[in-house]
């Protein structure tokens, strides 16, 4: 709850003002819900806008309001969006920053974009950040579960958000102890370590996150362990010193020893739960965690051996994205080594297989777009435009992948010579995606540029061409495109 006092002990000792919560008095409270009474009759009357006004307004005399405050303006923003409600421009960014000094009014400029834009991540980062700067614990238990869904939604998930989040829990989660908020601190590292686990998943080769997860879930262990026996803070972190040694000294031992045991255990799943996809994909998951052919082999053994005995097209699925993995490896492995010509047929070994993996794919789920994208990439990348052109249209029909089409679409009329099609499907994408600078928004007024400059239309090059330099001096070859243009 937001109005939920911190937990009280007898004789509690003092807390530092450096792990203190951020507090609204009675009578900015009082202020605060007259805000928010007049915001509830304008949502009912559908004033979105001065709905919002007021709410945020509200907002700035109690910050910590979520039920009153925050989850009732979410609300209201998100039918305002639904209704096309103008979303903020540069200027409202510049007035409204998310990084002044001040963190309370941080907040609340975050809170003021994003309730203009609700399902803008970089605003929730925003609202996140000063959240955890302003010690607004429950603001930050409120956001973070909306920010989770966020990053775990985009087209192009982000390591960088979960690494955030876990940073973000795990430092509320020692203002929590420190102030001996026991649950709330539990709920904290909690956080912390789903956050640490999912970036592990998303960035499976950074061995340091296990450790790092290890490490969190003995601290979270201990003070469930040591509160609920009745011992003391400072003897458990002690302890956890200790038992953090131990575990450095024998960390790659027992990760080895522990796989082996998941394994076999696994393994028993599988044999009592004969054809079960998810015992056999987590099966298939562990043999694979250490990346090498021997465990990869095996999983893809079993997961062939399910395939033919039981008939389920994803068991062969997930055998060939672990051979796909293996040969894309493979391809990076000469390319490291400096071997260009191998490198160069690995890759077309694997670019066969995909092509062939894919079209299986679209021809087993003919309705699923996703499939038709994965597979007009591949076409796209073996140079047939006029295959992949059809499915790269049929894709857009999902909302994931649509920018995604229309830029391969772009390329593919483009080398095909059709500038006047290359020009239309570009410029459209362009009108409809939000992230102008980001690495997409480049590519679109990129080849855009291309597809004006070779249809003769070189004023027009030579404008988006200098859009593109304002953003990013150094992208692709534009700085001579430009210059031969002059």
């Amino acid at each position: 709850m937001a109005d939920e006092k911190p937990e009280q002990h007898e004789q509690a000792p003092e807390i530092d003002e450096a792990n203190a919560r951020y507090v609204s008095d009675e009578v900015d409270k009082k202020k605060a819900r007259r805000f928010f009474e007049r915001a509830k009759e304008l949502a009912a009357n559908k004033s979105w806008d001065f709905a919002i006004k007021c709410y945020h307004e509200g907002l700035g005399f109690w910050p910590e309001a979520v039920e009153e405050g925050h989850q009732p303006l979410r609300l209201a923003a998100c039918e305002r969006n639904v209704r096309g409600g103008k979303k903020p421009g540069f200027a409202d960014g510049v007035k409204h920053s998310m990084t002044s000094r001040d963190a309370r009014k941080a907040m609340l400029n975050a809170e003021w974009l994003l309730s203009h834009d609700p399902f803008n991540v970089s605003y929730m980062e925003g609202l996140l950040k000063a959240a955890n700067k302003l010690h607004a614990e429950e603001t930050l238990i409120w956001i973070g579960p909306i920010y989770l869904n966020a990053a775990e939604s985009e087209k192009k998930i982000s390591p960088k958000r979960f690494a955030l989040l876990r940073e973000v829990y795990e430092e509320a989660g020692d203002r929590a102890v420190a102030r001996h908020e026991v649950a709330h601190g539990v709920l904290c590292y909690e956080r912390a370590a789903e956050a640490l686990r999912l970036h592990s998943q998303v960035d499976p080769k950074d061995r340091s996150l296990t450790n790092e997860l290890r490490d969190l879930s003995t601290k979270l262990t201990i003070l469930k362990g040591k509160y609920e026996s009745g011992g003391d803070y400072k003897e458990s972190m002690l302890d956890s010193d200790q038992q953090k040694l131990i575990h450095d000294k024998e960390r790659m031992v027992q990760t080895d020893e522990e796989l082996e045991k998941l394994i076999k255990a696994a393994k028993i799943e599988v044999e009592a739960n004969p054809g079960n996809i998810g015992k056999v994909d987590s099966l298939a998951d562990l043999l694979c965690r250490r990346e090498d052919e021997s465990g990869e082999k095996q999983a893809i053994e079993i997961l062939m051996q399910n395939f033919k005995a039981h008939g389920e097209f994803q068991f062969r699925m997930r055998a060939e994205d672990i051979r796909i993995k293996q040969m894309r490896r493979s391809v990076r492995e000469a390319n490291a080594s400096g071997n260009k010509d191998q490198a160069l047929e690995l890759y077309k070994d694997q670019l066969r297989f995909e092509l062939k993996a894919y079209g299986e794919r679209v021809k087993q789920y003919p309705t699923d777009n996703k499939y038709k994208y994965e597979y007009a990439q591949r076409l796209f990348s073996a140079r047939r435009y006029d295959d992949a052109i059809p499915l790269f249209q049929a894709g857009r029909a999902d909302p994931k992948v649509r920018t995604l089409c229309d830029l391969k679409l772009g390329q593919c009329f483009f080398q095909k010579k059709f500038f006047k099609q290359a020009i239309g499907s570009l410029t459209k994408a362009i009108g409809t995606y939000e992230f102008a600078e980001d690495n997409i928004g480049k590519e679109l007024r990129y080849w855009l540029a291309r597809s004006q400059e070779a249809a003769g239309a070189p004023d027009e090059a030579r404008d988006v061409y200098g859009q593109i330099l304002e953003m990013d001096y150094n992208f692709r070859d534009v700085r001579d495109r430009l210059a031969a243009l002059d």
